[in-house]
Parts: C-alpha cells; sequence; structure tokens
C-alpha cells in the first residue's frame, strides 16, 4: 500500500514542478492526482478494517471451537456410559436394528418391545419364556408317567 501511495506522491511531486496548475490540462491533471490520493487513502483505510476483521473473525472461530470442544467432549463423554444402558436387537421383519433400555430385561411386568417401523414385536421380557419351558417341562413329565 505505501508503494500505491509513494507513486502518487511522486506524480504529484512531478505535476507540481511543471507548474500545469494554470493550464486546463493542468487543472484536470492536478483533480486526477487528487483522486489517485483520495483512492489510495480509501484503499489503506480498508485494508485496516479487514485486517481488524479478519483478526476479529479468527478470534470467533477460536472461541467457537472451544466451545464444540466443550460441547462435544460432554456428549463423547454421556455416550459412553450409555452404551451400556441400552441392549440393541434386530428386528426379525425389517431387520431394522431397535434399542431400548437394558432395565426392561429386569422388569417383573410383561413388557413388548416393538420395531417403530415395521411394528413387529422384537423382544418380550418376563417369564413368558419360562412359562413356556415349565409348561413343556411338566408335558414331557406327563408323557414319562
Amino acid at each position: 500500500m505505501k508503494d500505491l501511495q509513494q507513486k502518487v506522491a511522486y506524480l504529484q511531486g512531478l505535476a507540481d514542478g511543471m507548474n500545469l496548475d494554470d493550464s486546463k490540462e493542468g487543472k484536470v491533471i492536478s483533480e486526477i492526482l487528487d483522486l489517485l490520493e483520495d483512492m489510495t487513502e480509501r484503499l489503506a483505510f480498508l485494508r485496516e478494517e479487514q485486517e481488524d476483521l479478519e483478526e476479529y473473525v479468527e478470534s470467533i472461530d477460536s472461541d467457537l471451537s472451544d466451545l464444540e470442544d466443550d460441547f462435544y467432549e460432554e456428549d463423547e463423554d454421556d455416550d459412553v456410559g450409555e452404551e451400556d444402558d441400552y441392549v440393541e436387537i434386530e428386528c426379525p421383519n425389517c431387520h431394522e436394528h431397535v434399542c431400548f433400555d437394558s432395565s426392561i430385561l429386569y422388569e417383573d411386568d410383561l413388557i413388548e418391545v416393538t420395531c417403530p417401523i415395521c411394528d413387529a414385536v422384537v423382544f418380550i421380557n418376563g417369564d413368558e419364556e419360562d412359562d413356556d419351558l415349565e409348561d413343556s417341562d411338566e408335558l414331557e413329565d406327563d408323557d414319562e408317567e
């Protein structure tokens, strides 16, 4: 930028040395040089503003990066603990993976877990399976008698 300002100052010095102010062409050249000087000053101002803006954007970017690290770091920690709290089963009908809370495995009440996609039952908790086993054992015992 200083190079541009030096060139404009050099041209102004040349024009002053030629004493062109009295002629019509001299007035035009003088106005052109004044315009060039104004433009270089404006360019210098815009460059300073751009540098300030770049510094500000870098600061915002850094702050955002810190916030993302803090926010997503907490989520990653939460996900690790949540992996143990859920059970994943594949739906026999549509083969979609269905997740449910592992506490359902230990509930005394009968709970059916259905697929959210096709509404097929993917898991039934409780003693129903045990009852089926006991009934089949009783049948075998009856058959043996």
